[in-house]
């Protein structure tokens, strides 16, 4: 969405004259009118104008009627007014202008229209001294791309910066922003949603929720407190959702790529692998996740553990895990429940659609791998240790095992054997990030397709006289 919008409010910028001259006021060109009349109302002259058009420098205006305070720095206009200036055009009930305050109050059916933009409001103040305009009773912002609404609004056009507050909606073609305010500079094409923040985007077939959210031009979004993105893999057989949990979210996005990173008490739920870490990178290119702090990582019945842990994925399927400085690995045998143990400086598990197909420990590898009989049942382990050690696979049950000089034995089988462990070990089920069975929703209705209120009738001739100028 493009937010060309709150646009300055130029009109009556120096309006202190009138044909009329009086001690509060100087020259408006009042170009015509069907008739006037000066009276005196609770002490004070008033000019009456009716049916008139008033034109100052480059600014016109038409209304039903208008008075003119004569010992007062006011002018007030009724009555289906219209401003024109060479940069906008301004609809609305009721206008009061204070000159000595600097001050334009519209009221009513307020309408502004400036190139592509139109804005919708019943309350709107503008002050020319701070070129601030205050919409305080909910703006409704149209452009070629989308819809923004909110219950207040101020606009600072020295800064091109506007501030929404409570009830912020935003709706294009593709996405979908609610939160309850919104500070954005259009020049800089920077944006920061507050509170209850929910996105979601069609084209990229995400959703994003959090206390905060940063956006600018680059296709940088961070989001700071309770962060959650799900993303939904579209080109995948089976569409595939990746759920991911942390305080705080980064990513970013260009033509060929995006990345992900995630802060503080992280934690990742697809359906190929699920993760908990204190950091986390995702590059979409590459499809390498990088977990840091204390991570653990869940494939199947396989938990990794490590300072460090990488997980490869190949069209959203696992193709690899690997940890280093320090790994441990549990596989829990389907059949038997027992826990077979591996750990080494460094591990690194291969995997053929989805199947572990083969694991590399080294150095310092140690392994603990229980064993079965031909009818499947739990008949010992083998231990040993060796500098190097590589276990191969076949539809996930180990079939062999290939190591350097190595120091091993076989535990026949015993009661405590299935309770038997290798120094740091590590085995948390408990821990793995399960499914979210609930998505988060809009806390709002959408944005209605219906304007505020019935439009002011010349604003309606003027959308009929640019479809006709188009045809």
């Amino acid at each position: 969405m493009k937010y060309h919008f709150l646009i300055a409010l130029f009109f009556f910028i120096g309006l202190s004259t009138s044909p009329f001259q009086s001690k509060a006021q100087s020259i408006v060109t009042l170009e015509r009118f069907e008739s006037a009349r000066l009276e005196t109302i609770d002490g004070e002259q008033i000019r009456k104008i009716y049916t008139a058009r008033m034109s100052l420098g480059d600014v016109t205006m038409v209304c039903d009627s208008a008075w003119q305070f004569i010992d007062k720095n006011e002018l007030r206009a009724f009555g289906n007014i219209q401003i024109d200036t060479s940069t906008e055009n301004i609809w609305t009930d009721t206008l009061y202008y204070y000159t000595n305050q600097e001050l334009s109050k519209l009221r009513g059916r307020v309408v502004i229209f400036q190139d592509s933009t139109t804005l919708f409001g019943e309350k709107v103040d503008y002050n020319f001294a701070t070129k601030v305009a205050y919409f305080k009773e909910g703006i409704r912002l149209e452009d070629e791309d989308g819809v923004l609404t909110a219950f207040q609004g101020v606009y600072f056009q020295n800064q091109d910066s506007a501030i929404f507050r409570n009830h912020v909606q935003i709706s294009d073609s593709a996405q979908y922003a609610e939160g309850d305010s919104l500070f954005i500079n259009r020049e800089r094409e920077f944006l920061q949603l507050y509170s209850n923040v929910f996105v979601i985007d069609s084209t990229n077939n995400g959703l994003l929720t959090g206390d905060f959210l940063e956006a600018d031009s680059t296709g940088r979004r961070y989001v700071e407190g309770n962060g959650y993105l799900r993303k939904i893999d579209a080109d995948s057989a089976s569409s595939d959702t990746t759920h991911i949990y942390a305080e705080e979210l980064l990513m970013i996005e260009n033509d060929s790529t995006s990345t992900i990173s995630g802060f503080i008490d992280v934690s990742v739920w697809s359906e190929n692998f699920s993760s908990l870490s204190d950091s986390l990178f995702y590059d979409s290119q590459s499809e390498l996740f990088e977990l840091e702090g204390n991570p653990i990582a869940w494939h199947k019945r396989i938990q990794l553990s490590g300072p460090f842990i990488d997980v490869q994925l190949d069209s959203n399927k696992v193709k690899l895990l690997k940890s280093y400085i320090g790994a441990f690995a549990v596989q829990e045998d389907s059949a038997t429940g027992r826990l077979h143990q591996l750990k080494g400086d460094s591990l690194i598990a291969f995997f053929d659609q989805g199947e572990v197909s083969e694991i590399l420990i080294h150095p310092n590898s140690e392994i603990l791998y229980h064993t079965k009989n031909d009818n499947g049942d739990a008949d010992g382990a083998m231990e040993s240790t060796s500098p190097r050690t590589i276990l191969y696979f076949e539809n996930g049950e180990l079939t062999q095992a290939k190591m350097g000089k190595n120091q091993g034995y076989f535990l026949p089988e015993y009661a405590e054997l299935a309770s038997r462990k290798l120094d740091g070990f590590q085995w948390n089920p408990e821990l793995r990030p399960q499914k979210t069975e609930t998505s988060p929703a809009p806390k709002w209705e959408p944005i209605p397709t219906e304007r505020p209120f019935a439009l002011p009738t010349r604003f309606v001739n003027f959308l009929e006289l640019k479809a006709s100028e188009k045809n």
